[in-house]
């Protein structure tokens, strides 16, 4: 299900967006192979025969984008650490996003402009916070035939977070689940249960019960990131079909 601009989001948090909002330019990107994941943050790649390490700001698994002799394109970056930095990955045909460090930028494009971000909830830290709004957002890249998955990998700090937002929400307090969906091939979401049982579980019981939940997703077309959407849970049949194909 497709929620469509000028929908009533009425009492909600999100900033309501039209669709082909632009929420990011990328400048100067260079196209480049993978060549070797070297470990959860680092690259061997190729670039005109040049081969490099690349810094690579997302723990997910990513195995449908990083792979050796895929097409990336990176940017480079200033510092005493790795030149060169992974922003998108190809995955049939389409460039994603799979530089996790911006999320929050691109968030707050959504968010109340007096939003708080990175917020101390006891021991915990969350997202971000708006008056008695809390907020954690999550990327996602993996999708099956048509139907976007989080988690790729599994992910305990995720968990932990879907359990700090159920405790805020049974205190009194407005919790909400902001999916980053970094395609726009997709038609709904549903959790990972393959890669992570209790995540899943725990997403399913709380969400929409207690946890309001937003599945936004984008484009990105060369220069710029774009606003495709938002998308809902898929029902039943969209899950069974899309895992059946």
């Amino acid at each position: 299900m497709i929620v469509n601009e000028g929908d009533d989001l009425s009492g909600d948090i999100l900033v309501n967006r039209p669709l082909g909002f632009t929420v990011m330019r990328f400048d100067d990107l260079v196209q480049a192979r993978v060549v070797e994941r070297v470990n959860r943050f680092a690259v061997l790649i190729d670039i005109k025969g040049d081969r490099v390490m690349a810094h690579l700001h997302d723990p997910g698994r990513l195995k449908e984008v990083v792979y050796p002799g895929n097409s990336i394109l990176v940017r480079r970056v200033n510092g005493s650490g790795l030149r060169w930095r992974i922003e998108f990955g190809n995955v049939s045909g389409r460039y994603v996003l799979i530089d996790s460090g911006i999320h929050s930028e691109i968030a707050r494009m959504f968010l109340p402009e007096n939003t708080e971000a990175e917020v101390r909830v006891g021991r915990k830290r969350l997202d971000f916070r708006h008056d008695d709004d809390y907020i954690e957002v999550k990327g996602c890249t993996l999708a099956v035939n048509g139907m976007a998955m989080f988690p790729d990998a599994p992910t305990k700090r995720g968990l932990e977070h879907l359990e700090t937002l159920e405790d805020l929400a049974e205190s009194g307090y407005s919790s909400y689940i902001l999916m980053l969906i970094m395609r726009d091939d997709v038609s709904c979401f549903y959790p990972n249960f393959m890669t992570d049982p209790d995540f899943s579980r725990k997403f399913l019981e709380i969400v929409p019960k207690k946890l309001r939940s937003h599945f936004l997703t984008f484009k990105f077309d060369g220069n710029y990131l774009r606003y495709s959407g938002e998308i809902s849970m898929c029902s039943e049949k969209e899950r069974i079909d899309a895992l059946k194909c």
